[in-house]
């Protein structure tokens, strides 16, 4: 499948909506509105700031995916804070949100190539 690179963010950014709002309207509890602006603000400086830092900083992708979803992790775990969730319950809830969309995703770029 070849897909621009904003299709191919598009289609990311669906599918992290479609992991991530769930989890966070269940553990956090938030509205969905709320939810959705978690990723909303995240999602794209991981796709179009942290890829061109950390390759400028020659840096491979392993330490460039680590480094963009520490960014989601601590943002939506501020964000949770900001919105009445507990700084605890905010970093975990978090921390499942954001690891179970990269997983999610890393299993569908590895079975069809894209995002």
């Amino acid at each position: 499948m070849n897909l621009t690179y904003f299709q191919s963010w598009a289609l990311a950014f669906a599918l992290t909506q479609l992991v991530e709002m769930p989890v966070y309207r269940t553990l956090a509890p938030v509205s969905w509105r709320r939810a959705f602006s978690l990723s909303l603000a995240t999602h794209p400086v991981v796709w179009y700031v942290v890829p061109p830092l950390c390759e400028r900083a020659g840096l491979s992708w392993g330490p460039t995916l680590w480094l963009a979803e520490g960014f989601a992790y601590l943002v939506e775990a501020a964000l949770l804070r900001a919105y009445g969730v507990s700084w605890l319950r905010a970093v975990a809830v978090s921390c499942a949100a954001n690891t179970a969309s990269a997983v999610v995703g890393e299993l569908i770029r590895a079975r069809w190539g894209v995002p």
